[in-house]
């Protein structure tokens, strides 16, 4: 086991990706050699993530980064985030409940998501337990596992930036686990993007796209949708507001039509560039840039999209919150029902699945069944042919011995003994000779008049009756070898 090795933070957020080399080990985090914040130069994503690739594969070998592990902090706008509220339950039980409910939660479908929760501090007062869940697509942590893989890095961790943020802020501005909320605003290419946090938890994290000139305006108003519902501070007391220097004046902040005010930190910027490079000054380094990479870094475990089974984890007070929530819900005997309902809930999942997997060879047999039911039918006409003696079958030889060479025939119907048959040939009244000659046919007659076309060729229709054979009468000679051209 080493007792230190280094960690990467990356944040590809907005335009830029920003990237914090971490030393952890007994005592603490230092920080490795000079933070990279880099502009992207393309402006499509793929272009953006190759080249992110080739900046962080030169980051890590002029730094002796190889085989080190990269808590990736995922972009607000590529998690989804909700707030939710489920009985009281087992964990176990609770993170089954959670993957169950994220096709009502989010609008995507939750096989191609990777989900974590986390639980409030405070329970609601009829014993629910409160949660913020997360997901993000699984193609885009695929992509981002491959980049890192080739620039010589593993993917330890996946956290959302919120998390991300308020790890940063928690470390940087020492935010109490329980206290009134604070909002951390940052700006990201060319949106803003705020972070909610309350008692040391992420409430609400989400981007808007604007101008910089219109970024505090649009980060205060996301900022008062995130706090709907969240806890209260004390009486008076201001939100604590975190935002890059020259946004807000010092003092307090209180939008037009809105009860909330609040409090700018203004040494908040200089604690965080004193915890990424103590030798650089405020001016020298922009730290907001930079908060959701260091955040990723030194906490990335907590809230961990990639280890689902660790990021239900929950702070010491939250465990006295949920062991009393969890004797009320056990005296009022509603536990196990509602974990018998989420269970055949499960099951129906798991059965729909099952019968979306067999539901190709269940086509494949229908279609097999068809097949047969098409040969069955084919097989039946034949029979029924074979039934009558297989008299159709010899008129049909009759006439072709029977017809000249060069007669082609357009149409023939066989009704019974009765023969109707058109089409052309080089000699019509040969034909009528040729079919009356040795009684086989009787009653033949032409049914149009003759007609000659183009070529010298005549066109004929006639019709007569087949005149079948005696018992025990010996087959016929046969008759000199003439082909119908059919």
């Amino acid at each position: 086991m080493r007792l230190f090795h280094a960690v990467l933070g990356i944040d590809p957020s907005g335009g830029r990706l920003a990237v914090v080399a971490v030393r952890r080990g007994l005592g603490g985090l230092l920080v490795v050699r000079t933070p990279l914040c880099h502009e992207y130069r393309g402006e499509r994503e793929a272009a953006r993530l190759e080249e992110a690739e080739a900046v962080l594969g030169e980051f890590v070998a002029r730094n002796g980064l190889v085989g080190a592990e990269a808590f990736l902090a995922l972009p607000a706008d590529r998690v989804h985030m909700a707030r939710a509220f489920f009985p009281p339950l087992r964990e176990k039980d609770l993170r089954e409940a959670v993957g169950l409910e994220l096709e009502r939660l989010f609008p995507v479908s939750p096989g191609t998501l990777r989900y974590g929760y986390r639980r409030l501090p405070d329970p609601s007062p009829r014993g629910n337990i409160p949660l913020v869940v997360a997901a993000v697509p699984v193609e885009y942590l695929d992509r981002w596992e491959e980049i890192l893989s080739r620039a010589g890095l593993s993917l330890g961790a996946a956290v959302p930036a919120g998390w991300a943020a308020g790890a940063a802020v928690a470390r940087l501005a020492g935010q109490p686990s329980r206290g009134g909320p604070s909002v951390l605003l940052r700006w990201i290419g060319d949106s803003v993007e705020c972070t909610v946090l309350a008692g040391g938890e992420t409430l609400f994290s989400a981007v808007r796209p604007c101008t910089p000139e219109a970024a505090p305006a649009e980060g205060v108003s996301l900022a008062l949708a995130g706090l709907t519902d969240a806890p209260e501070g004390g009486e008076g007391e201001p939100v604590a507001l975190y935002a890059p220097k020259g946004w807000f004046g010092d003092g307090g902040i209180r939008p037009d039509g809105s009860e909330v005010t609040f409090g700018t930190a203004g040494d908040f910027p200089v604690r965080a560039v004193a915890a990424f490079s103590g030798a650089a000054g405020p001016e020298s380094l922009d730290p907001f840039p930079l908060l959701c990479a260091y955040g990723a870094a030194v906490a990335g475990r907590e809230m961990d999209l990639l280890d689902p089974q660790h990021t239900g984890a929950y702070s010491r007070p939250t465990w006295v919150a949920l062991g009393i929530t969890a004797a009320v819900a056990l005296a009022l005997g509603l536990s196990w029902p509602a974990a018998a309902a989420w269970r055949a809930k499960s099951d129906l999942r798991r059965l729909d699945a099952r019968v979306a997997e067999l539901r190709p060879y269940a086509q494949q047999f229908e279609g097999s069944l068809a097949d047969l039911d098409e040969a069955r039918a084919r097989v039946a006409i034949l029979q029924g042919e074979a039934s009558t003696s297989g008299e159709t079958l010899r008129i049909l030889k009759e006439l072709t011995d029977r017809l000249p060479n060069g007669t082609w025939l357009l149409s023939l119907r066989v009704e019974g003994k009765k023969v109707d048959m058109e089409g052309f040939s080089p000699s019509a009244s040969e034909i009528f000779v040729v079919l009356t000659r040795d009684g086989r046919f009787k009653s033949v007659e032409f049914g149009a008049p003759i007609t000659r076309q183009a070529d010298n060729i005549e066109r004929f229709k006639i019709r007569g009756e087949y005149v079948p054979p005696a018992e025990g009468a010996p087959p016929p000679a046969p008759a000199p070898a003439r082909r119908a051209g059919r």
